[in-house]
């Protein structure tokens, strides 16, 4: 048990390489302040320049070398900014050396940073180079009845300034007429019937672009792959007119979308996108009543879809 507590504080224990220069005094080289350190903080691993080892890169350098005028430098270089001070002229290199262990002593908690555990600005530094968001947004599309107001959720998340999207939008249902005329046998007489037919329509979509920061928000631009799904219903009351085309139809698309959102504080942000679509297969929806049906009116979805949306949302970091 011993040997491996030796191991483990060793492996925490602050690594100091120590050096002098220009000290005459034989009584003031790099094994003095080696032993003055150690003396002022037992739990350092300190080595001098003649050290066979060879230093780590989380070794802390302490160099002490004579100044002009007959000063004394002191540098100490680590993890951290280095430190340098000028010791002013004194009695001996030796009260140099002792000086020199009290500043090495009180300097070892701000260059000694811990492995294990990310700093304040590391931190800080990370933040601003991740963000995931949340948004809820409102507009309108165009569907296959017509522009429909519609409502969305997504969700982003960015490393530097490129982001992944995902985001699900309904389009609210909307209503279209379909009048059929038929051509009775017999006496030639023809008739003509309207029937409502409504849709409502599911778009679920992933982005994938950049949104650097400019002004006082972000622009993005992003490039989207998604399906939409459209489901109808026949509403009127004629019972002898059905759809021939499944009452529910998917497609896939692809779409370029680009928005720009406003920072507020606590995190929020509002903004506003713009999105067009291309899905290559569109669906038709017909009408048909009997053989002797003379007009089969239809209603398909769109080749090109156009989407405006208004977003408020939050960012978690």
């Amino acid at each position: 048990m011993a040997p491996v507590l030796l191991a483990l504080t060793l492996a925490t224990a602050p690594q100091l390489w120590v050096a002098t220069q220009g000290l005459d005094d034989l009584a003031c080289d790099s094994a003095s302040l080696a032993a003055a350190i150690h003396a002022q903080r037992p739990g350092a691993v300190v080595h001098t320049e003649m050290s066979s080892e060879r230093p780590p890169p989380s070794a802390i350098h302490v160099r002490l070398s004579r100044g002009p005028a007959g000063t004394t430098v002191l540098e100490v270089t680590g993890l951290g900014l280095p430190l340098l001070r000028t010791l002013p002229s004194s009695d001996g290199c030796q009260r140099d050396v002792a000086i020199a262990a009290l500043i090495v002593d009180g300097a070892l908690d701000d260059l000694r940073a811990s492995e294990g555990a990310p700093t304040v600005d590391s931190l800080a530094s990370l933040r601003s180079l991740i963000q995931a968001s949340v948004a809820l947004g409102a507009g309108f599309e165009q569907g296959p009845a017509g522009p429909v107001a519609s409502l969305d959720v997504s969700g982003a998340f960015r490393y530097r300034f490129f982001e992944i999207t995902l985001d699900a939008d309904v389009g609210l249902p909307s209503s279209t007429q379909l009048t059929e005329t038929s051509t009775n046998t017999g006496p030639e007489t023809t008739s003509q019937q309207t029937q409502p037919l409504k849709f409502t329509t599911l778009a679920l979509e992933l982005g994938l672009g950049v949104a650097p920061h400019l002004g006082p928000g972000r622009l993005s631009a992003d490039a989207v792959l998604g399906t939409s799904i459209a489901f109808s219903s026949s509403t009127g009351s004629s019972a002898s007119l059905f759809q021939q085309a499944s009452p529910t139809s998917s497609a896939f698309f692809a779409g370029l979308r680009v928005g720009y959102v406003f920072d507020l504080p606590r995190g929020f942000f509002i903004g506003a996108r713009a999105e067009e679509r291309f899905a290559p297969v569109t669906t038709t929806f017909q009408l048909v009543d009997t053989p002797t049906s003379t007009n089969n009116p239809s209603v398909s979805t769109l080749t090109w879809t156009f989407e405006a949306v208004g977003l408020v949302g939050v960012r978690f970091f």
